[in-house]
């Protein structure tokens, strides 16, 4: 039952009028570092790196075009039907299984999912849509739809690279719009573009998932690009993975057959408030590697979001001041509480597990809905 790796874990929250099951995906205020708050959300120095490479491009215009569908949906409740008649479906497991790929693939362009309506089968047929597509070349359906639901962005001159997109831009189909004609068709301006589409954002776009911030944070304290991937970075968190595990003797198998096996069939302690509300009891867990790797990944997640508090406090005290060179001396776990680490780690596994369970039956209920 468990998507193939950690991203579905905590950026596919079913959004049911509260915030997304990733409680911990808080908006972080980064003024010691940047200079508005808009570049948390819509990073244009993060994104030219990002698309410099096939793969990226086209993942952020598969986020693109999604959020331009859901735009146009809301004034256009027949795009859905549309967009069936355009995009080949295979049965409808494997189908999700399409979905969830590309929801686990990164800790960035993963967006949250409305808790009605087509927004599943949305993302899905951005996937289909956007799929092994070369770029420069004509999409004639993605063309199509943008000419018609967006003509100002259609006809702006991109090649140029020097626009006043905040001007010409004036809301969030035609920014989206625009953003999927220059990933397709105008690379090579993308750069000098991509300022002017910070000029142009507004908050209620919503370009990036929350998760991106956090990462965000740790590349400018740092002060290293792309510390994901960076070999002491890694053994930063995990180092302080181990060493949760350590303080409560267990290892992710034995929290998967014991306390969160309690959690997930309605016996935990800690969700039984939930019962008389209508809570749902989801189905045992099947893959034991997938889940064991999802749950690595929500405690990694879980240590750098515990961690990102205590570095301020170091970085006021230059005594303290925590460097890649230097954490393994400087940097002592016992000022971070592990009690934290454990417990949004365990809580976010459930969620996830719930958010997945109510993912899949939407996505199935749009398919259904348009027979497919």
């Amino acid at each position: 039952m468990m998507a193939s790796n950690s991203k579905m874990c905590y950026d596919v929250g079913m959004r049911c009028g509260h915030p997304s099951a990733h409680t911990y995906g808080l908006l972080l205020e980064k003024e010691f570092f940047m200079e508005t708050y808009n570049d948390q959300l819509f990073p244009p120095a993060f994104l030219v790196n990002y698309t410099k490479e096939p793969a990226g491009r086209q993942r952020v215009l598969t986020y693109s075009l999604f959020r331009f569908l859901s735009c146009v949906s809301e004034e256009h409740p027949d795009l859905a039907q549309f967009l069936a008649d355009q995009v080949s479906c295979p049965s409808a497991e494997d189908s999700f299984e399409i979905l969830e790929d590309y929801l686990s693939a990164d800790d960035y362009f993963s967006p949250s999912i409305a808790a009605d309506g087509f927004e599943p089968f949305y993302l899905y047929a951005a996937i289909v849509l956007t799929a092994g597509v070369p770029f420069g070349t004509t999409t004639p359906v993605i063309d199509s739809l943008i000419e018609d639901h967006a003509p100002e962005a259609a006809s702006l001159p991109y090649a140029a690279g020097n626009l006043p997109l905040d001007a010409l831009l004036v809301d969030c189909r035609n920014f989206y719009a625009a953003l999927c004609l220059c990933l397709m068709h105008h690379t090579d301006a993308l750069a000098a573009l991509l300022p002017q589409f910070l000029n142009a954002y507004r908050p209620e776009y919503h370009f990036s998932c929350e998760s991106f911030v956090l990462y965000d944070f740790m590349d400018e304290y740092f002060e290293q690009h792309d510390c994901l991937h960076h070999p002491s970075f890694v053994q930063l968190t995990d180092t302080l993975v181990a060493a949760t595990l350590n303080y409560y003797n267990t290892d992710f198998g034995t929290l998967l057959e014991t306390e969160i096996a309690q959690n997930l069939s309605g016996t935990g302690s800690r969700f039984a408030g939930l019962k008389r509300y209508g809570s749902v009891r989801l189905p045992a867990i099947a893959d034991t590697d997938k889940a064991c790797h999802m749950l690595a990944n929500l405690f990694r997640y879980a240590a750098l979001y515990e961690l990102r508090s205590h570095l301020f406090d170091f970085h006021l005290d230059e005594d303290r001041l925590i460097t890649l060179d230097n954490w393994q001396t400087e940097l002592h776990w016992h000022y971070v509480q592990y009690a934290n680490v454990y417990q949004l780690a365990l809580d976010s596994f459930q969620s996830a597990a719930l958010s997945r369970e109510l993912l899949h039956r939407q996505f199935l209920l749009n398919l259904s809905c348009l027979n497919l």
